[in-house]
């Protein structure tokens, strides 16, 4: 049997790993914010990978509990997610930011298909993961749902298409706390 505690100290250096780089950027932004044209796009993608990565902790302990973790496939299986959702976390906010002027709206439609492969990466990752190792539960096959709305963002740079995607999936991310809630997910 895998040892319960080293896998959680593993997910939580590359969760720290994540969330330290979400929040680095996030402060250089902050410090330049009279230099930079804000949109509120990209910053609520970056609040939905923070919530991705939240998430993916709370639900770990049911996934260690699976006899399937103790192989390498499962192992491996459990892992592939983990490290998709730390590079969205790494590719979400910009490394750095030009000193005369920054448009954040300009930046997140030149990084887009980027983002949202990564981003449907993941989540087909991440319901093969559940399906595997969390298949008791009826919802896993829910974040299936995200990858066809992450797939119309990598090939459209049309704005009204990811405003309206975008409160979709906010809204999808208010769902999951709901059904996490009543012990759906």
């Amino acid at each position: 049997m895998i040892n319960q505690d080293l896998l959680i100290t593993f997910i939580a250096i590359l969760a720290g790993l994540g969330l330290t780089d979400l929040i680095h950027s996030f402060h250089r932004l902050l410090r330049k914010r009279h230099t930079i044209s804000w949109h509120w796009l990209p910053l609520a993608h970056t609040f939905m990978s923070f919530q991705a990565m939240i998430i993916i902790w709370y639900n770990i302990q049911a996934e260690l509990n699976s006899p399937l973790i103790a192989t390498s496939l499962g192992f491996f299986i459990w892992l592939v997610p983990i490290i998709l959702i730390l590079l969205v976390m790494l590719t979400v906010l910009p490394d750095r930011e030009p000193d005369d002027g920054f448009n954040l709206l300009e930046w997140y439609f030149g990084q887009r298909k980027y983002y949202f492969t990564l981003l449907t990466l993941f989540v087909f990752s991440y319901t093969l993961n559940r399906f595997i190792m969390y298949e008791h539960k009826y919802a896993w096959m829910l974040p299936l749902i995200l990858s066809v709305f992450y797939i119309i963002l990598i090939f459209t740079k049309k704005y009204w298409v990811h405003v309206v995607f975008t409160i979709f999936l906010l809204a999808f991310f208010v769902l999951n706390y709901f059904l996490q809630g009543i012990g759906y997910v």
